[in-house]
């Protein structure tokens, strides 16, 4: 038996629903997809800069979950602080001891009176650091589910299938003649 091979002929995209889908709506996907990428991109960024800060400027005294050492456990400090005082603490310790910060003096307490140093850090390195305490609490409640460094592909193929979908559904629409 010999079968009879006839070439695939390509489809055009430039009849039809699909391609009025196509021409709408994947600069549309593709814009979002982009902006995603970017984002998770930055963020992830950010809190490794925060976390390469963290290690070389704060870890001597700090640890993240690892209970308190000379400075206090730094785990869940953001969920427990509002972000404009942790960027006071983190950049000018000295001057909220001067101005008589009630948390700050506690701090200083706990710490047997020693207080924390100025790390001379830019607004930029701050922010890093507290990103990447919020990357580290993030990890922290979502230890049962997926891994953090796993989203971005999440996020991508369900954006991916979401228009594949549509696409489908677009193209898809014909009539059947049922006898």
């Amino acid at each position: 038996m010999s079968a009879i091979v006839q070439p695939i002929q390509p489809v055009s995209i430039e009849t039809g629903l699909a391609a009025k889908f196509l021409k709408t709506c994947c600069p549309v996907l593709g814009v979002l997809v982009i902006f995603v990428l970017g984002s998770v991109e930055n963020a992830l960024a950010a809190a490794e800069t925060g976390q390469q800060i963290y290690q070389s400027r704060c870890s001597a005294c700090h640890t993240i979950g690892g209970g308190k050492t000379i400075g206090p456990d730094l785990a869940g400090v953001s969920s427990r602080r509002e972000e404009s005082w942790l960027i006071r603490q983190i950049k000018e310790p000295d001057r909220l001891l001067a101005e008589k910060d009630p948390i700050a003096i506690q701090l200083l307490q706990e710490a047997n009176g020693i207080p924390m140093v100025p790390l001379g850090l830019t607004d930029a390195d701050v922010s890093a650091v507290i990103k990447y305490l919020k990357s580290t609490e993030e990890k922290a409640t979502v230890a049962t589910g997926l891994p953090s460094e796993y989203f971005p592909t999440v996020l991508i193929s369900i954006v991916i299938l979401i228009g594949l979908t549509l696409i489908g559904l677009k193209a898809g629409k014909k009539e059947v003649d049922v006898r």
